[in-house]
């Protein structure tokens, strides 16, 4: 059975999923803000001189192409808007769920750019410190709509 989430009178009751017209612009605009924070902080590092080569060895390190961390960052939008939905459709408390398991996964991903066999000591940390600052930038935004509108 689906669950319809009623914004207005903040109930629940059968039906297809719905989520109201604020979460959606919360949830949108948290991700274009998730989208500029990541392609900002990648401009600042690259102009830090931060090297952003990684690979299985040395001599097969590649860079992070120009607009990766943005690619990377809407990959994990489109997961944290399912997670979104999922949490309005079956949590109890969808802000409170999804911030949990939001930041859970944050904190999982920070052990992503320790998997490169190759890369300097300073990007491992600039990598692992993009997956904080993104999700600082979206994860409140979209807890608190979630909140306010799926009581």
């Amino acid at each position: 059975m689906a669950t319809t989430v009623n914004a207005r009178a903040g109930e629940r009751s059968s039906g297809r999923v719905t989520v109201s017209r604020p979460v959606w612009k919360a949830i949108g605009t948290a991700s274009l803000a998730g989208l500029a924070v990541a392609g900002a902080y990648e401009a600042v590092v690259r102009a830090a001189g931060v090297s952003l080569a990684m690979g299985p060895s040395k001599a097969e390190a590649e860079p992070v192409p120009t607009g990766g961390f943005v690619g990377f960052t809407a990959m994990f939008v489109v997961a944290g808007l399912l997670l979104a939905l999922a949490a309005a459709h079956c949590a109890r408390r969808p802000g409170h769920t999804y911030a949990r398991v939001a930041w859970s996964v944050v904190a999982i991903s920070l052990a992503l750019p320790f998997l490169p066999a190759h890369m300097a000591g300073e990007t491992r940390v600039v990598l692992a410190l993009a997956h904080v600052v993104v999700g600082a930038a979206v994860i409140p935004t979209v807890t608190r709509a979630l909140k306010r509108h799926c009581r």
